[in-house]
């Protein structure tokens, strides 16, 4: 008869065969897998570039060499009568933008969020860039302007012209994105005025109620941006100069004792389609 230690010892071996073998990882280094993106997931790289109003090299010579006839007639109307200007950027980045971005000057933060921040905004470099990683349908924003104690708008909703004054506003830019089977991603950005103070409130998401603690918005849907995009592809989104009090204005104008523009550049960085196989697969 089998001895206690001896028993011990039988049990161990026999467990040998149903445990296996595995590699014991090394010192230092993690043996979790690393982190996979959804296959519905897209990044987009996101620059700010800020210029004094009175520098004409970020001016008409960007805009000549960006494709601003990509949107419908009157959704370009629409924009424009709002103080907005927007305008599709394919292959080589223009010259004159390439200048003013200054990228070997701008890092790039490691952080991947599907907000952009205020906070975020108030660093000084003439040129901020950040990765903003998004599921399709899901919600991102990128914050335009800082908040405004008292703004007065004037805003032109189909040739009628009206103002109104938001205490607490700021500009947000709403996205949404949606992967297509060929690799390009769909687009959706709309301009938004957050304002007043948090207000708690149920809403529905995705069959479930939650409690919503977001700041009441004024979304201004006739100015609806819709552009597919392929990795590397981009758009660039500005003010129209000249167009002081307009909704467009405030966006991408910033006042710290001078002046400056802003634009904004949305660029699609990278997608989880895989070119090997076809829709049908």
């Amino acid at each position: 008869m089998l001895t206690f230690p001896a028993r011990i010892l039988v049990f161990q071996l026999l467990l040998v065969p149903i445990c296996g073998c595995q590699a014991i990882s090394k010192r230092g280094q993690s043996p979790l897998a690393p982190a996979k993106m959804s296959s519905k997931s897209v990044v987009f790289e996101v620059l700010r570039v800020r210029f004094p109003v009175t520098d004409e090299s970020g001016g008409e010579e960007i805009w000549a060499e960006v494709d601003e006839q990509r949107f419908p007639a009157e959704l370009r109307h629409q924009l424009a009568t709002n103080g907005f200007r927007v305008g599709f950027v394919g292959g080589q980045l223009p010259m004159e933008l390439s200048k003013l971005m200054q990228l070997s000057d701008a890092p790039l933060s490691a952080d991947q969020s599907n907000v952009i921040s205020i906070e975020e905004m108030k660093e000084e470099p003439s040129v901020q860039r950040k990765h903003m990683t998004m599921r399709g349908g899901n919600r991102g924003e990128i914050c335009a302007s800082e908040v405004y104690e008292q703004l007065p708008v004037l805003i032109n909703n189909s040739g009628e012209l009206g103002g109104q004054i938001f205490d607490q506003a700021q500009g947000m830019l709403a996205v949404k994105a949606f992967p297509e089977t060929d690799g390009r991603v769909r687009l959706e950005m709309v301009p938004e005025l957050h304002h007043g103070k948090p207000k708690q409130r149920w809403v529905g998401s995705q069959g479930m109620m939650r409690l919503d603690s977001s700041r009441p918005r004024r979304v201004f849907e006739r100015m609806r941006l819709d552009a597919t995009l392929a990795p590397g592809e981009m758009l660039l989104l500005g003010s129209l100069p000249n167009r002081p009090g307009s909704l467009g204005h405030h966006f991408f104008t910033r006042d710290n004792g001078s002046l400056q523009r802003q634009l904004i550049v949305v660029r699609l960085a990278q997608t989880q389609h895989q070119s090997m196989f076809s829709a049908r697969d």
